[in-house]
This record gives C-alpha cells, structure tokens and sequence, in this order.
C-alpha cells in the first residue's frame, strides 16, 4: 500500500472523475448546474482575455484546464490558490517577476485553483524542434490526460492549444473563445437547449 500509494491516489482520482463517477455516484439539480456553467463561462472569458493581453505583451503563459481525470499529482507540485478567475489575477500569476510565472495555472470547476506547477514534458520525437519548453509541457499534459492546456509563447505571443497530445496554433482571441466554449461547454444548457457547435474553429489552429 506505501508503495503503489501515488498509484492507487491516481486511479481513485479518475474513478471520481469519471463518467460513471459524475452519472451515478451523485445528481446535481439543473440550478447548480446552471451555476457551473455560468463559473465555468466566467472562466473562459477571463482566460481568454488575458491570453489576449498576453498575445500583446509577449508574455509566456501555461493554463490548464482540469477535466474528467484530477490532476492531484500535477497539483501537488504547485501551490493552491483556489481563486475567482479574473484577468488581473491571471496577469499576476504569469508576470515575469512573480515566483510561480513559470510553471502552470490548473484551472478546476471553472476555479483558478492552483499555480506555479509542473507539467510532464512529450517524449514525442514528431514534435517541431521550433517549440519550447512550455508547449512541450501542453503536449505532455495533454497527452498524460484529457486536459485541455492553453499555451502563450514568449517568444512570439502565439496562441495554442494541445488536446489529446495534438497542439494547435494561431488562435486569436475570437478563435480562442469559440475553441474553448466548445470543449468545455455542454452541448446543452439546463434547459434542455443545445448550443451550436464550434468545433471547426479548433480544426482551423495549425497542428504540430
């Protein structure tokens, strides 16, 4: 039991997140899933426009949004900050001279809820030789979960995303925001109400 410890943390993590999990373990009413979602558009809004600024600035950022599998392990290696997600909090936590700039933002249940962790680099040798360090980091999150990690480089302001080990490139605020409503949204509100799909503006980022 000491032994595989971390092991058998992970596999109860993902059993808690999991489909069977979140259908079956507990019902949530249609008002506090009303309330997720509404958390979970503010934080998209707020990442999405600091990532703008980002874009602007040249500032490196790494945001990690937390899904089906718990991230307790990446977690551990930060520091907990459990806060509401706004753009000058995220700016704080990515400014070049704050100590946690250079690791990742977790974000749970639309929640900044850590910082400054560290993300498992690809061992991919398809990757392009261009990327660095921080989108090494995305792949590998992406590719060790079902994570969706939003990248900014320092070097060039872009925008990316990785999802499912692929990265995508060249987002704009506008394409950002429609990216990641689709993969983070339901396709349904409370009301029953399906949203349309914007699925296509993740295909139009550039795969790496």
């Amino acid at each position: 039991m000491v032994i595989f410890q971390p092991e058998i943390r992970r596999a109860l993590e993902q059993i808690g997140r999991s489909k069977i999990g979140s259908k079956y373990w507990f019902q949530i009413s249609s008002e506090e899933a009303e309330k997720v979602l509404q958390q979970k558009r503010k934080c998209i809004n707020a990442v999405v426009e600091a990532a703008g600024k980002f874009q602007k600035s040249k500032t490196g950022a790494l945001m990690v949004f937390e899904m089906q599998t718990k991230l307790g392990d990446i977690i551990d290696t930060g520091t907990i900050v459990n806060a509401e997600p706004s753009v000058p909090i995220i700016g704080n936590i990515f400014w070049n001279k704050a100590p946690l700039h250079d690791g990742a933002m977790v974000i749970r249940d639309g929640m900044i809820y850590a910082a400054g962790c560290i993300l498992p680099l690809t061992k991919s040798d398809k990757v392009s030789i261009d990327l660095g360090t921080r989108h090494r980091a995305a792949i590998g999150m992406s590719e060790n979960s079902d994570a969706i990690v939003v990248v900014v480089s320092e070097e060039t302001g872009q925008i990316s995303i990785a999802v499912n080990g692929v990265l995508t490139r060249n987002y704009t605020r506008e394409t950002l925001q429609s990216a990641l409503e689709a993969l983070l949204l339901p396709e349904e509100n409370a009301n029953g109400e399906k949203r349309a799909s914007r699925i296509p503006s993740i295909r139009r980022g550039r795969k790496s």
